[in-house]
């Protein structure tokens, strides 16, 4: 089945999907829902899960991805979040963004007293490397889920081959030593209080506001961007549209909304959440169906080459162009060899 034609992928409620309880040893654990496991199966770019941390655990041991990029937005509670040599305190609200290949050991603490709920967002790489920096390891994925390896037993590249040397001897590469000469200055979190709305919309029918997380506190350099998006009462912030290449994630933060999924109308709450997966040729949109606030955070990948297609005026938006004003008529399609010299 082609991805044209799969069935819409439908929105859930978070408190619909089972806890997973993550517990190996006494110091780490939490329990999650992975929302978007939930919603589409295996085949997603990006995972969106809730976490819940128990006072006196750790989310996990202290690392680092080279390829992948995660994001954590506070629900409830307070958390630590060890990032490198800093330590940072997190409440309701609070965002935090650690890059792909920034190299400093990250991890989440509950040093209080109450559980404190938060969701997680990170890419999905198959070949990922993942440095543990607290005991000097290194996950290499693409060797599988158990590739894991001792980053002092370094070898040099040529050990243990028929070199037609006598009894070499090669220098035993340092990488705990150069990862450890190469300091960074982690990105800080940003609290979603200080964070300024941006006003969106034209029109009668389009109007609101949104705050972008991530380009608050990572620049324009991102993968993943994760914002906070409120429309007006009875209005929308943006055309009913699908993306070629992006996947895009909304959670429901407050308020009543209804989501246009083609021809369908339907009606989400604060908990909801729903994954819109790349080249899902169906086109969706956001309604503040009430009559107060309505927020919703979400969650799209960044593509450079990405193309979007808006249904009800059947343009599309060449992103690869790298121009403002890359949209264009889908009806005024043209022959491969309309306006060559072919003669």
């Amino acid at each position: 089945m082609t991805a044209e034609s799969k069935p819409a992928a439908r929105p859930i409620s978070s408190d619909d999907v089972p806890w997973t309880e993550w517990a190996e040893v006494p110091r780490f654990g939490v329990r999650y829902r992975h929302l978007t496991r939930a919603a589409i199966g295996d085949s997603y770019h990006v995972g969106v899960a809730i976490e819940e941390l128990e006072p006196g655990k750790q989310s996990s041991p202290a690392h680092f991805h080279i390829f992948e990029e995660e994001h954590v937005f506070v629900l409830d509670g307070e958390l630590a979040a060890r990032v490198g040599s800093e330590t940072h305190r997190l409440k309701a609200g609070d965002y935090i963004c650690f890059p792909a290949g920034q190299r400093a050991g990250h991890c989440l603490l509950n040093q209080g007293s109450a559980p404190a709920r938060y969701v997680i967002i990170g890419e999905r790489n198959e070949n990922e490397v993942v440095v543990y920096t607290d005991s000097n390891k290194v996950l290499v994925r693409a060797l599988g889920r158990d590739a894991l390896l001792d980053l002092e037993a370094a070898r040099n590249y040529w050990d243990g081959e028929a070199t037609g040397l006598d009894a070499p001897v090669f220098p035993r590469p340092d990488i705990v030593g150069s990862l450890a000469t190469k300091p960074v200055k982690p990105l800080a979190p940003v609290s979603q209080d200080h964070v300024p709305w941006d006003e969106n919309g034209a029109g009668p029918q389009f109007g609101g506001s949104s705050k972008h997380l991530t380009y608050a506190a990572a620049g324009k350099a991102y993968h993943v961007g994760v914002l906070i998006e409120s429309p007006a009462p009875g209005l929308r912030l943006c055309p009913t549209h699908y993306h070629m290449l992006e996947e895009e994630h909304a959670l429901v933060l407050e308020g009543e909304l209804t989501l246009i999924l083609g021809e369908e109308r339907l009606r989400m709450k604060p908990g909801d959440y729903v994954c819109f997966p790349a080249g899902q040729k169906i086109g969706h949109s956001f309604v503040n169906s009430g009559t107060g606030p309505c927020r919703y955070l979400m969650i799209g990948e960044r593509n450079l080459n990405e193309v979007c297609v808006y249904p009800d005026s059947n343009k599309m938006a060449v992103d690869a162009l790298q121009r403002v004003d890359g949209v264009f008529d889908m009806s005024a399609t043209r022959d491969y060899w309309d306006g060559e010299k072919t003669a």
